[in-house]
């Protein structure tokens, strides 16, 4: 298999490059799920409003929405390089899964007013999706909204919500009629965090980053900032992806293999350079072919899309295969640098102890459904099985 670019698609990456080439400097490159540094929050923030000012959030909306109207290929070439320097994008909630739901759900009149502000970056939005009992089985949320005149009286309680304490708004789901089955009468809600009623408390995770409990008590919500029709919150989640495009999570990988085969190149150990050593040279071979596996899927993903197909086996084994992998790739890079990868300074700290904090980030594959609910999905709407 011969896969290449368009010459305008090597163009666009050239593109991208320089952007990244003039806007981000090495030493402000990071992980916004993983670091809480104020200081590299601001330049993320500024960061992500100079890309915000090119149309490049938007990039695959369309024109009338503020949107550039870009195919999807492109904002995956797009993520393939901000990945390859990890870059600081953030607001990713806002400009992708608040605008995908928009575009999925939103009236004419919503996504006329929401999405040239979220394309800006103007609205730093923080996910209000999963319960402490309603993650992978989200249509079980208990959070309730009821109407009362022109406002909306939402009370519950959500967790997981990355980025809360650098956000303004939560785009939160709520149940707003009892009476209807699991997978209706759910309604969206974007909530000003600044309302009475909205409280965090924090909720500190293994890599080193915060996520939180929300606490909604008796908020009372404009009308105006419910989004799409009352009932159809379901419709719009499960059809919200389309706002921030195909994620090339794939070069992550691809990176953080770089990193490790060059150390390998570098490192003696015994008589002989890693590289030299079969043991390593098999594992390095392993962490290549994960790499290369999820950039298959990734490919796939986008030749589906371009030629209307339907995903494979239900949209759920890419979900799968990066969930799963993502530990099992990380391990095998500690395994490679050995013990002293937990060291973060000195001498006898081999790159520093990013390769066993690339690890702790790995077990953060919550996000969307965990990989056993995404079997189920794999084995009933991928290959027809009976529940």
């Amino acid at each position: 298999m011969d896969i290449r670019f368009t010459p305008e698609q090597d163009a666009w990456r050239e593109e991208v490059r320089d952007f990244l080439d003039a806007e981000l400097p090495p030493e402000k490159a990071f992980d916004v799920e993983f670091d809480e540094d104020e200081a590299l929050w601001e330049f993320s923030h500024a960061f992500t409003k100079k890309v915000g000012a090119k149309g490049w959030l938007g990039l695959n909306w369309p024109t009338e929405y503020g949107g550039l109207g870009r195919p999807p290929i492109d904002r995956m070439i797009m993520s393939e390089e901000f990945e390859a320097r990890e870059a600081p994008l953030s607001g990713s909630i806002g400009w992708g899964l608040t605008a995908g739901s928009l575009l999925a759900g939103g009236t004419e009149e919503q996504k006329q007013h929401w999405l040239p502000k979220l394309g800006r970056m103007d609205l730093h939005v923080a996910e209000g999706l999963s319960e402490p009992a309603a993650g992978s089985d989200l249509a079980s949320l208990t959070t309730t909204a009821k109407r009362d005149g022109e406002h909306w009286v939402i009370s519950g309680e959500k967790t997981y919500t990355t980025w809360g304490t650098h956000a303004d708004w939560l785009f939160t789901a709520a149940r707003s009629d009892l009476t209807a089955s699991r997978h209706r009468g759910i309604t969206m809600f974007l909530v000003p965090l600044d309302l009475p009623g909205v409280s965090m408390s924090p909720m500190l995770n293994l890599g080193g980053g915060r996520q939180n409990h929300t606490f909604l008590d008796d908020v009372r919500v404009p009308h105006e900032y419910m989004i799409g029709e009352e009932g159809g919150g379901w419709h719009m989640i499960m059809n919200a992806f389309y706002g921030g495009g195909i994620h090339a999570g794939h070069a992550y990988y691809e990176r953080a293999f770089a990193a490790v085969l060059e150390h390998c190149k570098q490192t003696r150990r015994g008589d002989g350079l890693l590289i030299d050593d079969p043991i390593v040279r098999q594992q390095l071979g392993q962490l290549a072919l994960i790499a290369e596996q999820l950039k298959m899927l990734t490919y796939e993903s986008v030749s589906n899309f371009n030629n209307q197909k339907p995903p494979s086996f239900g949209g759920a084994i890419g979900v799968v295969v990066s969930k799963e992998a993502r530990p099992r790739f990380f391990e095998l890079c500690n395994r490679i640098v050995g013990p002293l990868c937990q060291l973060q300074e000195g001498r006898f700290a081999p790159m520093r102890g990013q390769v066993e904090a690339w690890y702790r980030h790995s077990y953060a594959n919550h996000a969307g459904g965990t990989s056993q609910v995404k079997r189920m999905v794999l084995a009933t709407r991928g290959l027809g099985l009976p529940r």
